[in-house]
């Protein structure tokens, strides 16, 4: 009897919505999201808490925002993000909306940065982070390449520092202004925009959820990491989230992780593509109902093993 009522307490505290989402973050996306919760609260079987199992390359700034504001209205502290796979860039700021944030051993977070779109190139896009690496990298040479030309005319001839830094001032920027020149200013303002976005969406969503450990650490998301590819797993996201744990050490979680993994496996999921978003809960529910069943129906020896 106590072994029959322990795994009935279980099953009651996993009282989760689940969803799973996998693809872009899009407007739609955030419209099938919104369509499916209004859709349990119709009904009457909106739970407390959501889980909300995500993949996904990225996309929209705007969508990744109203997503996490969507989890945080209708499941008020109760948000739950597990990341089985790929989760980058606005997938990231979906996850600044979690409680807690459970990360598979196959799971990565990426920096905050958007992609946007090149000029003249069909389906290429540009990071946020490329633009802003690049000038950094170019004022890094400039300085360099001043301070070596001053020291090798200073040394090597009789001419004074001043004139040696006149010499060296014109001979960086021979080197440095044709690349210079290629940099457009709109562009930069454009990126510079994107980042803006994000850190503004970031900080309200984090100051809901309280899970980031400082509102700085947004800074280290969005300008921190030195690719928009840079792998983010649960050991580097513990340095950025207070609540981050295995699917491992929740048997209900581990059940989505790997139920996750074999959605993947088995699917032709495009992670950036149109978003695929479904209500797993009922689903989920029966299936682990059955697995009770099973386990109730083993037999029990008088010291209480199998």
């Amino acid at each position: 009897m106590v072994k029959q009522q322990k795994k009935s307490e279980e099953v009651n505290d996993n009282n989760y919505d689940v969803y799973f989402y996998y693809g872009g973050i899009y407007r739609d996306g955030y419209e099938k999201l919104t369509h499916l919760i209004e859709e349990r609260r119709k009904n009457k079987k909106l739970a407390e808490a959501v889980i909300l199992v995500l993949v996904t390359f990225g996309g929209d700034p705007h969508s990744g925002y109203r997503i996490g504001r969507a989890l945080q209205h209708y499941y008020t502290d109760h948000v739950n993000v597990l990341i089985p796979s790929y989760c980058k860039s606005a997938g990231t700021l979906v996850t600044i909306s979690a409680n807690r944030l459970f990360i598979g051993n196959r799971g990565e977070l990426g920096p905050l940065d958007i992609q946007l779109q090149k000029e003249d190139e069909i389906g290429a896009r540009n990071s946020g982070l490329d633009i802003f690496k690049a000038i950094n990298h170019l004022q890094e040479r400039a300085i360099n390449s001043f301070n070596s030309y001053v020291k090798d005319i200073r040394y090597s001839t009789r001419i004074s520092t001043r004139l040696s830094a006149e010499i060296a001032e014109k001979l960086t920027d021979s080197v440095i202004s044709p690349i210079a020149s290629q940099i457009e200013p709109m562009k930069v303002g454009e990126h510079q925009r994107a980042l803006e976005i994000c850190l503004e969406y970031g900080v309200r969503l984090a100051t809901k959820s309280k899970n980031l450990i400082s509102n700085d650490l947004l800074g280290k998301l969005t300008m921190g990491y030195p690719d928009h590819a840079f792998v983010i797993d649960r050991c580097e996201a513990r340095k950025l989230f207070r609540n981050v744990e295995s699917p491992d050490n929740n048997s209900y979680i581990k059940q989505l992780d790997n139920l996750a993994i074999i959605e993947i496996s088995e699917s032709n999921i495009n992670f950036g593509g149109e978003p695929d978003v479904t209500d797993f809960t009922d689903r989920i529910k029966n299936e682990q109902v059955e697995l009770n069943k099973n386990d109730e129906s083993k037999p029990i020896t008088e010291n209480g093993n199998e």
